[in-house]
């Protein structure tokens, strides 16, 4: 989006000697949003300009039919793009481009005018409704704002101006048939703000960060695009003229889902003009699909109107299901967030409670062993109660610090992820009497924090779990590929065959560590085979 600062770009204006001053600090600060300015409304006029003649050039000769006219459609995303003190700025910018084009076409300046006026009404009208209803960046990646965009950038500015040039087309005695170019001008200017409007603002708003988010997609991009416009030059192709209008629909309808899953609502939006501008052509001087090139204007008008109903029919329910993804892929993201930065907080609570037990309880224990020796010490006190209360303590220490590791486990903070899954394996086998063999394979030493904890987490889990189904063996592998841990606990146990008390918990509770960071958790389990637990888990920064 433009800056906001560009808003006011020929306010103020001074120069260095202007200045308080005298610096020619100020002069350059107050010259940058004049010429940012400047440089957009020239962009906007040389766009509007372009579109003006790509609009005249796809016009059929001798008629005043338009089947796509984009100038009004570059207008309305310029004011979508910038701020709506730049909206004044735009008209006096399109204003010379708008007459130039038109004097040229042989139009007087009277009609001219009017012309300029139907053509910045509608989109005026549009940019404000829909600065009214809908926040601008969400306008294209939810339903809601698709809706919106729909109503306000495409229906109501294409009914707006396609009565007014009708109207002023009527009056100056181009054209007797109000309805026919009210009808197809209609059309023309529903795709072309269905189609251009997307495109200019989702590439002018984050075109950059676009291409750099695609990087890996460069092919798959590279190849929608390929076939959108081969499968395009053979359905509307003069050879292909007695295939139908189904056939079209079939043969480009997979490539436009495509684009509309894979690259959202700008990824269909380009690719629908693509068809756009090759299906306009080809009904303009071959035919295609919709009749041969030797029609009467009415015909003509068949054909246009036609075509432009194929390409809505396409376009409207694939923008829709483009926003749909959208908006189910951002809430995705954010439950996604949402659970990372619960077990964050979870593991943040662990902590805190396991330092209070290690760090006050477990110390005060220890304050009241050193006194009870002081006593055990003392002749004249009983031996055997003061043995026996030294014992109780001595336990609840070795509880309170058992509990503490249990809670959190400092190992993994202080040692590292390898160190303290071996050093598990080797207590559990202690205390099970089970043989659990640890590998670790290209593991470095220290790892982010959230990942060894999650995953230490997960063989915390699989080897309490492997106890309860009474296994005699088990080996745990950690290994480390292609920027992921991966962990793999099997046992030769009773496997998970029917339900178990705490089974399905501690299982929940694992996918959920692994899917708190992005990562995957996949359990094969059968009666009296054993169990595999296969956790994987990306190396990324864990939320704060």
């Amino acid at each position: 989006m433009l800056s906001r600062e560009a808003a006011f770009p020929l306010f103020g204006l001074r120069t260095a000697s202007d200045s308080p001053t005298g610096s020619s600090k100020s002069a350059t600060t107050s010259v940058t949003p004049f010429v940012r300015t400047s440089l957009s409304a020239l962009l906007v006029a040389v766009g509007y300009y372009a579109g003006s003649e790509l609009g005249f050039f796809l016009k059929p000769a001798h008629t005043p039919i338009a089947t796509f006219w984009p100038p009004s459609a570059i207008l309305l995303a310029a004011f979508l793009l910038a701020p709506t003190q730049m909206w004044w700025v735009f008209l006096l910018a399109v204003l010379p481009a708008h007459l130039l084009v038109q004097l040229q076409s042989g139009t007087t300046l009277l009609t001219a005018l009017g012309w300029f006026i139907a053509n910045t009404c509608g989109p005026l009208l549009g940019a404000a409704c829909i600065r009214r209803f809908k926040k601008e960046n969400t306008l294209f990646d939810s339903l809601q704002g698709i809706i919106v965009f729909l109503t306000f950038g495409v229906f109501l500015p294409s009914l707006v101006k396609s009565f007014l040039n009708a109207l002023i087309t009527l009056q100056v005695g181009r054209e007797s048939n109000y309805w026919m170019l009210w009808t197809t001008r209609l059309s023309s200017n529903i795709i072309a703000g269905l189609i251009l409007i997307p495109t200019i603002v989702i590439f002018g708003r984050k075109g950059i960060s676009w291409f750099r988010g695609a990087k890996s997609r460069y092919l798959e991009a590279g190849v929608l695009a390929l076939s959108v416009v081969v499968v395009s030059l053979l359905v509307f192709d003069r050879e292909n003229a007695a295939s139908s209008v189904p056939t079209f629909i079939y043969a480009l309808l997979p490539f436009l889902v495509w684009a509309a899953l894979r690259f959202g609502s700008g990824g269909l939006s380009v690719s629908m003009l693509g068809v756009a501008l090759i299906s306009i052509w080809n009904a303009m001087h071959i035919g295609g699909p919709f009749g041969t090139s030797s029609m009467v204007q009415d015909m003509l008008v068949q054909r246009i109107l036609s075509l432009h109903g194929l390409l809505m029919v396409l376009g409207l329910p694939l923008m829709l299901t483009a926003a749909l993804v959208a908006e189910r892929r951002r809430d995705q993201e954010t439950l996604q967030n949402t659970c990372r930065n619960l077990v964050y907080m979870e593991e943040q609570e662990r902590h805190r409670i396991a330092r209070e037990l290690h760090g006050d309880i477990a110390g005060r224990l220890t304050l009241a062993g050193f006194s009870l020796d002081e006593l055990r010490a003392d002749s004249n006190a009983s031996a055997r109660p003061l043995n026996r209360l030294y014992g109780q303590i001595s336990g609840a220490f070795k509880a309170v610090l058992h509990l503490s590791h249990k809670i959190y486990p400092f190992g993994v903070e202080y040692l590292g992820l390898a160190p303290a899954l071996i050093k598990l394996c080797r207590d559990t086998g202690a205390e099970s009497g089970m043989t659990i063999k640890s590998s670790v394979e290209d593991v470095p030493l220290h790892l982010p924090l959230d990942v060894s904890l999650r995953v230490f987490r997960v063989a915390q889990l699989a080897l309490e779990n492997i106890q309860e189904r009474q296994a005699k063996s088990a080996a745990l592998d950690l290994r480390m590929s292609g920027g992921r841990v991966f962990l793999r606990i099997a046992d030769d146990g009773i496997g998970i065959g029917g339900p178990q008390p705490g089974d399905g918990k501690g299982l929940d509770y694992m996918r959920e560590q692994m899917l708190a960071l992005g990562g995957t958790l996949k359990i094969t389990s059968a009666p009296h085979r054993g169990t595999v637990v296969e956790a994987s888990v990306p190396l990324i920064i864990g939320c704060s």
